[in-house]
């Protein structure tokens, strides 16, 4: 390279690219990645760029490279640094798009009570779709809930199996008295899948059905 002073720049933009890869592979697997936030990540690695370009040209010269980058290297570092942490927080927040209901039945999947009887998907038929999925972080904890209407047979197919699976099965309210956990409600029947016995933390998964507003509700829980 004739203008070897760019090789400084070109390789923090390389560096500064390749965090940005690291930092989109580690935030793929989220149940709703923030891509248009991850974006951003890319500004360094194209910063760097914009002086490496010029250098490589000789239209800059040795001296201003060198501070231009070494200025760009220290405050993008430690920003992009904070930022990748609000990232952190941002992709941790809950998600109520239908679309990462199947991203997100794929990491509660293989647990008690969940496993082989939470559907995999919404079920085509299903009306008045409501979910939710906030994962665990930090002190907080992870529940999934998938709530819809149906039709009455549908409702007798689930009460059918769930009758074989769960542990306990009932009005919600007599569970909830019987565990000391505050009134449920009346009209709801709930098929109690699985519970570690935890009251302020613990894990637990249980279906719950509305035979008068055919509404059923999946839910589970670990604190």
């Amino acid at each position: 390279m004739k203008h070897k002073h760019a090789i400084y720049p070109i390789l923090m933009s390389i560096c500064a690219f390749v965090c940005f890869l690291a930092v989109a592979w580690l935030f793929s697997d989220a149940v709703q990645p923030r891509w248009g936030w991850t974006m951003l990540l890319l500004l360094p690695a194209v910063l760097l760029a914009f002086v490496a370009l010029p250098a490589a040209k000789g239209k800059l010269k040795e001296t201003p490279t060198y501070i231009l980058t070494t200025v760009l290297v220290l405050v993008l570092l430690p920003a992009s640094g904070l930022y990748t942490v609000i990232l952190g927080f941002l992709t941790a927040e809950e998600t109520t798009d239908i679309r990462y209901y199947t991203r997100a039945y794929e990491v509660v999947k293989d647990e008690d009570g969940v496993k082989g009887i939470f559907p995999e998907k919404i079920p085509a038929d299903a009306k008045d779709i409501e979910f939710s999925y906030m994962p665990q972080v930090l002190q907080g904890g992870e529940v999934f809930e998938l709530s819809y209407t149906t039709t009455a047979d549908k409702l007798s197919e689930w009460a059918t199996l769930l009758k074989k699976e769960a542990g306990w099965y009932g009005p919600d309210r007599e569970w909830r008295e019987i565990n000391h956990l505050g009134a449920g409600k009346t009209d709801e029947i709930r098929f109690q899948l699985y519970w570690d016995g935890g009251y302020n933390h613990g894990e637990m998964s249980c279906v719950l059905i509305d035979p008068d507003t055919y509404r059923i509700t999946f839910y589970y829980t670990d604190w």
